[in-house]
């Protein structure tokens, strides 16, 4: 057992207690993705899973900077070693929306859908974001460290920020919120049975994040690549590889990066990444 602010979590893990590395508690630290990282680089045997009360520097995809006022949120991070080579990873960020989706679903929030390439949407606004980090890559396999940012109660200054649109747990229930501590536990579970079950390659991983990539498909996107290039397009769905397919002009583009912004103009979303 242990605790986020006084109140007890109670990891019951899938099977036996795979956390050979433990559980953390953190209080303010830069990143918990940083912070697994380097527990990594010393030795630390895996898996293991951390959790923050607060982020100085949380970050999501390409540097960007991502909000974590002080216990208001879940920051987490669960460090995992693929015997899979880091090519066959192309689907893990989904993979672990899939994840936290089922996560909302145990504590009665059955709206939530999957954005390509890692971030989790109720009503094109975001709950949470996949950050997906590796290391120590070999023939072998490779360690990989998911971040999981999942919004809980956001401050009110924050979530009714004009250019941000984002949700939180705390307005997507309309009866009692489970406390934050429950929350961690169920997540936690939901990301080490995602990663046995990746790590198994069984199929129904694909056929899940098939079926929670569905709101996106068919809906107009406009695509940002790092080199600046833009392309506005028709989201078909994602390939074996979890790279997006969107009909451009006519003919179809396959994407294995890229920022997606929805179309319309009522489904603005925050512009920025994962946790």
């Amino acid at each position: 057992m242990d605790e986020i602010n006084g109140k007890k979590i109670d990891l019951q893990l899938i099977g036996n207690n795979v956390l050979a590395g433990g559980f953390h508690l953190l209080d303010s630290i830069d990143s918990t993705s940083n912070w697994a990282l380097k527990q990594i680089s010393e030795g630390r045997a895996l898996p293991f899973a951390c959790v923050a009360e607060h982020q100085s520097q949380g970050r999501g995809r390409r540097g960007r900077h991502w909000v974590s006022p002080a216990g208001a949120n879940i920051y987490m991070s669960l460090a995992w070693h693929f015997e899979l080579q880091a090519e066959e990873l192309g689907m893990f960020s989904l993979a672990q929306g899939v994840a936290v989706i089922r996560a909302l679903e145990k504590i009665g929030i059955n709206n939530a859908w999957l954005k390509w390439p890692n971030d989790v949407l109720i009503e094109d606004k975001k709950i949470a974001g996949v950050l997906v980090e590796t290391s120590g890559i070999t023939a072998a396999g490779c360690n990989v460290v998911a971040g999981v940012g999942l919004n809980y109660r956001m401050p009110e200054t924050i979530l009714h920020e004009a250019d941000r649109y984002w949700t939180d747990v705390a307005h997507s229930l309309d009866y009692a919120l489970p406390g934050r501590s429950e929350l961690t536990a169920i997540l936690l579970n939901e990301l080490v049975q995602m990663c046995r079950h990746y790590q198994m390659r069984e199929h129904t991983v694909i056929r899940d994040i098939e079926q929670r990539l569905g709101s996106l498909r068919g809906r107009t996107v406009d695509l940002h690549l790092e080199d600046g290039r833009q392309f506005e397009g028709t989201v078909l769905g994602i390939n074996s590889r979890g790279e997006l397919r969107v009909e451009v002009n006519g003919n179809e583009m396959v994407f294995n990066s890229a920022d997606v912004s929805l179309r319309k103009q009522e489904s603005r979303i925050r512009k920025g990444d994962a946790c």
